[in-house]
């Protein structure tokens, strides 16, 4: 278990104790029946590929809506919810699904956007379309949160480590964790029928047209669901910032022999490595550095180090209205900083493979299920609601000694009523008693009727004409043909 450490509290409560989230989710448009709408990225939007706050994910129907960073989570909650209430008072009758897995899938409507006419617009839709030739539309189309987290120049001064240091640490004891979160946060056991159409997998039949994995707390995150069978070769520890980037430049620039039968040059993917760029690394936690376009993540954080991470394996929740809660970012700040300050030693080869496990065993049957312990002392193997419930009480203990415990009380409530019954054996339960999984969501995506602040609108509204002005500023600078740019792109990392 990871443990906090006094000599780093002590310091970090020495600092402003400020911390700052983002949020970023995506949402499967639907119509009233649950099926995945057919409709076009909505021109009270922009230019996707230049908006700040709606853009897309994979396909047409895959919106993805992002907020600045704020201290405040509340904040930050508040933001988020006006973009909904905004986004969905322009989908045109049309729903955003408030469940990760997709609803009635049919691959006729995962339409990729139009490349339009500029260099970046026309090499992300080849980067989608690579996507397509690799993994094909479904894996393509679940839909999470991604949590973005960063403390302030004042706590990074006070621990008296880089930066960089001090994320990799946080990094690897995430990773020690992210079993008990996935019981605790998982919330997509259930997937119609459509999904697993035409695909090898054990999975057992719920009703007549639905199927789950029982006891799973996340199929997105599982083996059947946001899966790469070849990245998952090469566990990535967060140990060195050079070992991670070594890992990404050889999956860029070494050619992996099951994508290298998809044209480069009729231009069907990126690049023909395990990925194409560094935004197809499908890791729980992605270290960012500074946001350019101009400059590759890559080399960002080669040349300037990490600035925050973005925890990535977030199932929506949809027993909020928006598909994430106060209680959840409040779970989530929380645990990123008891993972900031605590210890944090290398992940072995042997820690590698129980997290690897642990991860698969809560994944696929987190609602009751052993997790591995240790492999060198007993008990090796501990009930995870006995190891979940430890870690919530170490977490509170922890909230008290950094002065968050008082305004915690509702969280905490919330996640041991959890560990009693996680979201995804409540939801089994919901759905079974709405007779499926299209009739439940539906329900919990109805439109919100928020009535939305007025500077937020605003906000929301200017960012149609600066998308606009920004793609047309775009189209102006290039001064090379895309196959030049491409293969510019394309050395950028050796």
């Amino acid at each position: 278990m990871v443990e906090p450490s006094q000599s780093k509290i002590n310091k970090y409560l020495k600092s402003d104790k400020k911390t700052y989230k983002g949020l970023e989710k995506e949402n499967l448009r639907s119509d009233n029946e649950g099926k995945i709408s057919n409709k076009p990225f909505p021109s009270a939007f922009g230019i996707h590929n230049f908006n700040r706050y709606v853009t897309l994910d994979y396909s047409e129907p895959h919106l993805e809506l992002v907020t600045p960073p704020f201290e405040s989570n509340s904040a930050a909650l508040d933001f988020l919810s006006d973009l909904h209430g905004f986004v969905e008072n322009n989908l045109d009758g049309d729903l955003l699904w408030n469940y990760s897995m997709p609803p009635k899938f049919k691959s006729k409507y995962i339409k990729l956007p139009h490349h339009r006419n500029c260099n970046t617009t026309k090499l992300a839709h080849l980067y989608r379309l690579g996507l397509r030739n690799r993994y094909g539309d479904k894996m393509q189309s679940t839909a999470g949160i991604h949590f973005n987290f960063s403390l302030s120049e004042s706590a990074i001064t006070s621990l008296n480590e880089s930066k960089t240091n001090i994320y990799l640490g946080m990094s690897r004891n995430l990773l020690r964790l992210f079993p008990i979160v996935l019981r605790l946060i998982g919330c997509s056991p259930v997937a119609h029928k459509s999904f697993m159409k035409g695909r090898k997998i054990n999975i057992e039949t719920m009703n007549e047209d639905d199927c789950c994995l029982p006891k799973s707390t996340s199929l997105r995150v599982s083996r059947l669901g946001y899966y790469s069978e070849e990245q998952d070769e090469n566990f990535i520890t967060f140990n060195s910032l050079k070992d991670y980037l070594s890992i990404i430049r050889n999956y860029i620039n070494k050619p992996n022999k099951k994508f290298q039968n998809i044209s480069l040059d009729l231009k069907q993917q990126v690049n023909n490595g395990t990925i194409q760029m560094e935004s197809e690394l499908y890791n729980h936690i992605r270290p960012k550095g500074v946001i350019s376009r101009k400059v590759r993540p890559y080399n960002q954080l080669k040349e300037n180090g990490i600035e925050y991470l973005e925890l990535r394996s977030i199932d929506l929740n949809p027993y909020s209205t928006i598909g994430i809660s106060l209680e959840d970012i409040e779970f989530l700040e929380l645990l990123c900083l008891y993972c900031v300050l605590s210890e944090s030693p290398d992940i072995s080869l042997v820690e590698s493979e129980v997290i690897k496990e642990n991860i698969r065993r809560s994944s696929e049957s987190g609602q009751g299920c052993n997790f591995i312990n240790s492999l060198e002392s007993v008990p090796g193997e501990v009930d995870a609601k006995d190891m979940a419930e430890s870690f919530l009480n170490k977490l509170q203990a922890f909230s008290k000694e950094i002065g968050l415990h008082d305004d915690r009380k509702d969280m905490f409530d919330e996640y041991f009523k959890r560990n009693e019954n996680p979201l995804s054996e409540r939801l089994i339960e919901d759905i079974k008693k709405h007779g499926g999984v299209l009739d439940f969501i539906l329900k919990q995506s109805k439109h919100t009727h928020r009535k939305i602040d007025n500077e937020n609108l605003t906000i929301f509204q200017n960012e149609k004409e600066i998308s606009e002005t920004e793609y047309e500023k775009h189209k102006k600078q290039d001064d090379i043909i895309f196959e030049e740019y491409l293969e510019n792109f394309r050395g950028a990392i050796r």
